[in-house]
């Protein structure tokens, strides 16, 4: 389909881990914050190849929204409400950008606490 200057060539399809490798991304920039690491349940469904065996979890829902669930560990000391809400501003201003994707909700889903130099 052709319109005045723009010329439609087809669709654009960006599959979930892209958004997951996103959000992992910005997440590396945040101090104090890293992924929480990946149990034996991740390990075994990865071994087994089902899809959903990150420690981020993007949600697609029946109207077509993105969600995303991240878990991940908070350094000793650090204010974790604060550091969740920043965590949910970086991921969700990375996904924007990146994609043009706007995420419906980003639950943090703190698994625990590591002891390391501030």
């Amino acid at each position: 389909m052709i319109h005045a200057d723009k010329v439609d060539l087809g669709s654009i399809q960006i599959h979930k881990k892209v958004i997951a490798d996103i959000a992992a991304n910005a997440l590396k920039d945040i101090d104090g914050v890293s992924l929480a690491p990946k149990n034996l349940g991740h390990r075994v469904s990865e071994f087994l190849g089902i899809k959903n065996a990150s420690v981020i979890n993007v949600i697609l829902d029946k109207n077509g929204q993105v969600s995303l669930e991240v878990l991940v560990y908070i350094r000793y000391g650090m204010n974790i409400p604060d550091l969740a809400r920043q965590i949910q501003d970086i991921i969700r201003i990375a996904v924007d950008k990146t994609t043009e994707i706007i995420l419906k909700e980003i639950d943090v889903n703190v698994q625990g606490i590591e002891r390391g130099k501030k």
